[in-house]
C-alpha cells in the first residue's frame, strides 16, 4: 500500500512541467509579467501600513483599559470614603461651609 502511495506522490515530479521559463507568449519579456519594483514598494507600503495600523490599535486598546481599570477604582473609592462626584464643593457630614476643609490651598480631598 505504501509503495503505491509512493509512486503515486512522485508522478506529478515525473511529469512535464507546462509552465516553463521559456514558454512566454512572443512579444513578452519576463519583467512584463513580473511586479517589479513598483509592486515590490506597494507590498512594503501595504506592510508598514498594516504594522502601523496594528500598533495603533494596541495602543487606543490600552488606553481604553487602563481608564476602564481608573474608573472602576475612582468608583469604589468613591463609595467607601463617602465622596460624590456631584457636588465635590459640599461639605463633608459634620463640616460646616467655611471650615479647613473648604482651603483651595489644601489637598484635593478626591484624589
Amino acid at each position: 500500500m505504501t509503495a503505491v502511495l509512493n509512486v503515486l506522490a512522485l508522478l506529478p515530479a515525473m511529469a512535464p512541467n507546462p509552465i516553463d521559463e521559456g514558454t512566454l507568449r512572443p512579444g513578452l519579456d519576463p519583467s512584463q509579467v513580473t511586479p517589479g519594483v513598483a509592486g515590490f514598494l506597494m507590498s512594503l507600503v501595504l506592510a508598514v501600513a498594516v504594522i502601523l495600523l496594528v500598533l495603533d490599535f494596541n495602543r487606543r486598546n490600552r488606553r481604553m483599559r487602563y481608564r476602564a481599570e481608573y474608573a472602576e477604582r475612582r468608583a469604589a473609592e468613591e463609595q467607601v470614603g463617602g465622596y460624590t462626584r456631584e457636588a465635590p464643593d459640599a461639605p463633608a457630614a459634620g463640616e460646616t461651609p467655611g471650615s479647613a476643609a473648604e482651603d483651595p490651598g489644601g489637598p484635593d480631598p478626591r484624589g
